[in-house]
């Protein structure tokens, strides 16, 4: 893994393998554990330092594209689930979820913006940014 990162080393790994020639598979009975129960505030960090990683390994959306269409089919996908299940009282907090993502997302994208201290409370790695990376 590269050193430094502030998210997502396995994906920056897997874009490196796959630009190497190598192969990343779906394997279905594959049996991974990982799940997450983050609260709305620890969704907006993990999505600001999303972001930072974003712009600081800025080949990853040249080479791979933006993320955009696949949020948007995501929101897409939930509402229409909501919809189904008759869960309109789940809809509140879904959407200020979606906003709190997105938020933090592009907050991060323009991280240089915003002086040091602010994103360090921004983000959820907050140790990162006392090392000179950003």
């Amino acid at each position: 893994f590269k050193e430094g990162l502030i998210f997502g080393e396995d994906m920056h790994a897997a874009a490196r393998l796959l630009l190497a020639g190598y192969k990343i598979a779906y394997v279905a009975d594959a049996k991974v554990y990982h799940s997450h129960n983050y609260t709305i505030l620890q969704d907006f960090k993990r999505y600001f330092d999303m972001g930072v990683f974003h712009k600081t390994e800025n080949w990853l959306i040249k080479e791979f594209g933006k993320a955009g269409q696949h949020g948007l089919a995501y929101v897409r996908s939930e509402l229409a689930f909501l919809l189904r299940r008759k869960r309109l009282d789940l809809l509140p907090g879904f959407l200020v979820r979606i906003a709190a993502k997105y938020l933090g997302y592009f907050l991060g994208r323009q991280y240089k913006l915003l002086p040091r201290r602010i994103a360090k409370r921004l983000s959820m790695n907050p140790n990162w940014w006392n090392r000179r990376h950003a």
